[in-house]
């Protein structure tokens, strides 16, 4: 029996783990880039743990009393240990790893991309003020597709997504994302009140802040999972073959065969599987309305694919 090639399983860890820090480390510069110059400057507030810490850095001086980065640590470190024994080091560990790579470049570039903002960024004003829709979009934007790196990585930056974890397994029908949407929904919003009798514009403040957090969402996702949106196309029709033919010809994709029972009739019919990219599917409607215009489609969205012809496997999430 040959022996698994070792030299090649070090090098394929080695690389592996070489992109998963590179990811890391750029994922955490970029993300202290977007908080100390788009956010910080000018009260925009994000969703987590870096939203609270946001809050309490502009109500004691803007590092007066403790870097920011310093604050989301501290902030971070009771919801560490919580995930550590309520669901496991395990899980927590990387959260660990990627909270503490997030803290370190947040402190250590405040000061630096504080002065940076005031020389460049605070020149493209309105009126003697910063354009708030500027910052809120290259705000949420950068800062989405920094968590998407981190998380590409396999690392997140703790929190709030701990918690999640935690409620959603004591409240199952509570789903993750809903959950960690509600604190964030929550922790903006609450700098309403916080930053009422400091900041003058605050309606306008907080409602940029709601912007960034959506763009801040959509960019995280476009970063782990990319521009191009697959779609999953069930057809249930008497010609499956036909179609399927077709579907290899003029499509140049595969397509698999199941076993369909209409519950009502007891009848069986054949269904084809197939997934393809989102500019393929009105061929694919073409196809299937010119063979058998009474087919049951069903054409829904993919979040990931993975395999020949899409997208290879680009993060170790173990």
């Amino acid at each position: 029996m040959s022996q698994p090639n070792t030299n090649n399983t070090n090098t394929h860890s080695f690389k592996s783990f070489l992109k998963s820090f590179l990811f890391l480390t750029f994922g955490s510069i970029l993300a202290a880039f977007s908080i100390n110059v788009f956010f910080t400057p000018i009260m925009l507030t994000t969703g987590g743990i870096s939203g609270v810490a946001s809050i309490i850095y502009q109500l004691t001086g803007q590092g007066d009393f403790l870097p920011l980065g310093v604050i989301i640590a501290i902030l971070n470190a009771p919801l560490l240990i919580l995930g550590w024994i309520r669901v496991g080091w395990k899980f927590v560990y990387k959260s660990f790893i990627g909270s503490a790579f997030y803290s370190f470049f947040l402190t250590i570039t405040e000061k630096p991309m504080a002065n940076w903002f005031e020389k460049y960024f605070n020149q493209e004003t309105i009126n003697g003020r910063p354009d708030l829709l500027i910052f809120c979009l290259f705000g949420g934007i950068l800062f989405g597709i920094s968590t998407g790196l981190i998380l590409r990585a396999g690392y997140t930056t703790g929190g709030t997504d701990i918690l999640a974890v935690i409620i959603h397994k004591k409240h199952p029908n509570l789903t993750i994302g809903k959950v960690i949407l509600l604190i964030d929904v929550l922790i903006v919003g609450s700098s309403f009140f916080f930053y009422f009798k400091v900041q003058e514009n605050v309606i306008l403040i907080t409602m940029y802040s709601f912007i960034a957090m959506f763009l801040t969402s959509q960019f995280t996702d476009i970063a782990i999972e990319g521009l191009q949106v697959s779609k999953v196309a069930y057809i249930i029709s008497d010609y499956e073959d036909q179609i399927a033919e077709e579907i290899f010809e003029k499509l140049d994709r595969g397509a698999t065969s199941l076993s369909a029972k209409g519950m009502y009739s007891q009848e069986k019919r054949g269904m084809i599987f197939c997934v393809l990219p989102n500019r393929q599917v009105p061929m694919l409607k073409e196809i299937v309305q010119e063979i058998d215009p009474k087919a049951f489609v069903i054409v829904t969205e993919a979040r990931e694919v993975l395999g020949e012809g899409f997208e290879k496997h680009t993060a170790n999430f173990s």
